[in-house]
């Protein structure tokens, strides 16, 4: 296989849907029910953990994942066994609807029209479901800017993130080499998971995670606070490569 055009291969929630932000309200309303008040030293602390415990590959496989994460969150937030069930249970059972109802990032149509005009192969890698991947970029009405065959859910892959299997599966299907790419997430585990796939990485600052956590515990290549920002990063420096 010949490998000859850019890519870029993106995450997709706080990455180019702006979902996280709604998990997040999710988890906090739930345990303010139960008797626990999230207050950001508290919140950053929990989330500094569980970055901690997320450095390896995870337990479980889609579904069984989510329900692992958000019982992780019940436990080391205090709730009682039992509540921290409940709490898994509820938080399962709305997080579909918090996902379908995430808007897009307003960057991204125009984000991902430059980067195709500019001739880059573009591809997602997610822990979201096959149909969950196809139904957003469907309703959003930005399916066509991917190539085809690079669109990795969850359901695609053995091995969850920060295990590079998804990244790097991407790449192929694109038929692009990760040295000549990027990938852009909003979580350390994807830019670990980008680093080990032997690509340059971008971090952004849309989803939950602030330029610190990054530096800490990932080393991107590059940090941005806004897709459109790191667009016009990426085009630059190809810009200036070709020179």
């Amino acid at each position: 296989m010949t490998f000859s055009a850019h890519g870029v291969i993106f995450d997709l929630d706080g990455t180019l849907i702006d979902s996280m932000r709604g998990f997040y309200d999710l988890v906090v309303d739930g345990l303010e029910r139960r008797g626990v008040k999230l207050l950001p030293d508290i919140a950053r602390k929990l989330g500094t953990e569980l970055i901690e415990e997320y450095q390896t590959t995870p337990s479980g496989r889609g579904v069984r994942l989510v329900i692992n994460l958000f019982w992780k969150v019940g436990r080391k937030a205090g709730l009682s066994r039992l509540k921290s069930i409940r709490f898994t249970y509820e938080c399962v059972n709305q997080a579909k609807d918090v996902y379908y109802s995430a808007p897009l990032f307003p960057d991204v149509t125009s984000s991902l029209t430059s980067l195709q005009e500019a001739g880059f192969q573009l591809g997602v890698c997610t822990m979201a479901s096959r149909k969950q991947l196809t139904d957003t970029l469907t309703k959003y009405k930005i399916k066509h800017f991917f190539n085809p065959n690079g669109l990795v859910s969850r359901d695609d892959i053995r091995h969850a993130k920060p295990n590079p299997e998804g990244i790097l599966l991407a790449f192929r299907k694109c038929s692009v080499h990760p040295a000549k790419s990027y990938y852009i997430g909003d979580m350390p585990v994807d830019i670990i998971a980008g680093n080990d796939a032997g690509t340059r990485t971008i971090a952004l600052t849309t989803g939950l995670t602030d330029k610190k956590i990054f530096e800490k515990y990932s080393q991107p290549t590059a940090i941005f606070d806004s897709l459109g920002q790191a667009t016009s990063w990426i085009l630059q420096r190809i810009s200036s490569e070709s020179l």
